[in-house]
Formats: C-alpha cells, sequence, structure tokens
C-alpha cells in the first residue's frame, strides 16, 4: 500500500525550490548547501536546481584549482602522472562517455558536486613525482612528504579500469541486491608518498543526495566540505596538523593568496 504522506514528500523535493541559484551567487555559500544536503534525495527538477549550484561552486573551484597549480608550477613542482594527470586534468570530450557507463553500471545518477567537479574542473593531481630524479622544491616548511597529503581528485578518464571490477561485484552477488560501488578518486596519504597505506579515497554510488561523503579519508567530511578544507590549506590538507607553525602559516598566506569562496 503506498504510503500518501511519503509520496508527497517525494514530490516536494522533486520540485524546483526556485531561489538556490541565486542565493549562492550573492554569496550564500554555506546555507546553501546546508539546506541542500538536506533532501536525503535529489530528484526531478530539483536535481536541475541543485546541478546549477553545482555547477557553479565547481568553476570557482576550477578558478582556485588553477591559481594554484599556476604557483606550484613556478617553484617547479611535479605531479605524479604515470597513474594520474597533471596537475590539473582540464574536462575532456570523452569524459561524458565515462560519465553515461558510471550511470549505467551504477544503476543511478552520478551525485552533484562529483559530476559538476568532473564537468567544471577535471582532475586535480597536486602529488610530488616521487619517481623524479630531482628533490621537491622548497615549499617553505620541512615536512616529510606524507604529512602533505596534497590534493589528488582522479580525472574520469583514470576511473574506466574500474569498469570491469564493479561488473564482476555485481555479477557475482546477483542482479537483484543492493550493492554500492566504490569510485577510488584518490590515493590515501601514505601512498601519495609512495609508502604502503590503506584504501582509497573514495565516493561510494549509487547515492541519492547532493554531496555524498568522501569516504576513507580521515576527517569524515562530505566531498565539497572536503574540497573547502583542501583549499583552505592550500591545496595540501594534512597541514591542518600543523596549524600552529608559522612557516605552513606562511605558505597557506602565499598560495592561498586571492582565493575565492565556495
Amino acid at each position: 500500500m503506498i504510503d500518501i504522506g511519503e509520496s508527497l514528500g517525494s514530490l516536494r523535493q522533486m520540485r524546483r525550490n526556485g531561489t538556490l541559484l541565486r542565493r549562492y551567487l550573492t554569496g550564500e555559500f554555506d546555507q546553501v548547501w546546508r539546506e541542500i544536503r538536506a533532501y536525503p534525495r535529489i530528484d526531478g527538477e530539483l536535481r536541475d536546481e541543485v546541478m546549477e549550484v553545482a555547477d557553479a561552486t565547481m568553476r570557482r573551484v576550477a578558478q582556485n584549482a588553477d591559481l594554484i597549480a599556476s604557483r606550484l608550477q613556478t617553484v617547479g613542482w611535479q605531479a605524479h602522472s604515470s597513474s594520474y594527470q597533471d596537475l590539473r586534468t582540464p574536462p575532456r570530450r570523452g569524459d561524458e562517455a565515462v560519465f553515461a557507463r558510471i550511470v549505467e553500471i551504477s544503476g543511478a545518477p552520478i551525485p552533484p558536486t562529483l559530476l559538476a567537479f568532473w564537468r567544471a574542473v577535471g582532475g586535480i593531481n597536486w602529488v610530488w613525482d616521487y619517481n623524479s630524479e630531482n628533490p621537491p622544491p622548497d615549499l617553505g616548511f620541512d615536512l616529510p612528504s606524507e604529512e602533505h597529503d596534497a590534493l589528488c581528485i582522479f580525472a574520469p578518464s583514470v576511473l574506466t579500469d574500474l569498469f570491469d571490477e564493479w561488473i564482476y561485484q555485481k555479477a557475482s552477488i546477483g542482479p537483484d541486491a543492493e550493492h554500492q560501488l566504490q569510485i577510488d578518486l584518490a590515493p590515501d596519504y601514505l601512498h601519495k608518498a609512495n609508502i604502503s597505506g590503506g584504501s582509497p579515497y573514495c565516493i561510494l554510488v549509487p547515492s541519492f543526495g547532493a554531496d555524498p561523503l568522501f569516504s576513507d579519508e580521515r576527517h569524515g567530511l562530505p566531498f565539497l566540505d572536503y574540497l573547502r578544507l583542501a583549499f583552505r590549506w592550500a591545496g595540501f590538507p594534512g597541514l591542518d596538523q600543523h596549524a600552529a607553525r608559522s612557516d605552513v602559516q606562511d605558505f597557506v598566506v602565499r598560495f592561498g593568496k586571492d582565493l575565492i569562496p565556495f
């Protein structure tokens, strides 16, 4: 028997709010996203509106990413690109085919913040290339690389290797069984330093809200808030464990100058 109250609630959730993008663009960044996250499921017209906000958000992230990537490039920072990407990998034409495949295998839309990130930013990789013959340039603080936890979010093209594994997982548990697939988006802080470590940072799908948890990362934040944290520390969120150090504070001021809120 259909629960009428539940059905009406679902319909309300699918309707456009009508004010979210305007309010976001006038600076209500935190408030708008708190309201969006309050919806347990993003469907229909509401998803269209949330995607508008997510796209606007990630365009600002892209602007910040370019600022920091330019500063890293100026000092000679090299991305570990053998299996990831450059300092920033712009979106590519073939990405839409990757999105369609993820939707097909997972059976649900890609969460708005992740989809908007891929469409506006592409990929970010500020993990130092530990295979380089050169030592990393001096960023102004003396900490081992496992303390950096440099920002890294894989571009969509990196994920195609996961598809066969996902298909095998779904086949092994049966077509009707509920099962979340793991979108691996970054190595953990130890692997980023070429040390055997733990599970990759990831997002589990299907996920029906707007901003899923960035899983297996120590802060336990939604994806958008993880990005906010990363940029608060000029792209090296591991530095939050050394917030009292003056050299860390100086680096954040220099490399985080002129970043815009999102």
